[in-house]
């Protein structure tokens, strides 16, 4: 009995190690040339595939839609948050601007031109007691 290395090569068998023998390399290219010419999809293997096939190219096309659906809500999500952000200066803006128009010193000025004037006197509390009588601070 002999003996062979990987580099030494069986007479029957090709060469040993993983490189092609003759038959191999046949079944290959009978391979190729069915997938090529067609013949695979008429043979009864690939029919007995046909709805693992159809489950795949279904999956597939879930997949595909998901991203699609996945990238509009991506894009809707950072409209929003442009707007949101443009709202928030808006809203702090338009706070300022009530701030400064509702001073005291401001609201003085703009009701001087309609006749009211700015009280004098300090506030003073009325207090109302149980039995009717009431009397000021």
């Amino acid at each position: 009995m002999r003996i062979f290395n990987k580099i030494n090569e069986d007479p029957e068998e090709g060469l040993v190690g993983g490189v092609d023998s003759p038959k191999k390399r046949a079944k290959v290219n009978r391979l190729i040339v069915d997938i090529v010419g067609g013949d695979v999809f008429s043979k009864d293997g690939f029919v007995g595939m046909f709805p693992f096939v159809f489950y795949i190219v279904f999956l597939s096309m879930l997949y595909i839609t998901n991203i699609y659906i996945a990238e509009d809500m991506s894009r809707e999500i950072a409209a929003l948050n442009r707007k949101v952000e443009d709202l928030h200066v808006e809203y702090v803006y338009l706070e300022s601007e009530i701030t400064k128009i509702t001073k005291q010193s401001n609201m003085v000025s703009m009701l001087k031109n309609k006749g009211i004037k700015e009280s004098v006197e300090p506030l003073r509390k009325i207090v109302v007691d149980e039995k009717g009588g009431r009397y000021e601070d």
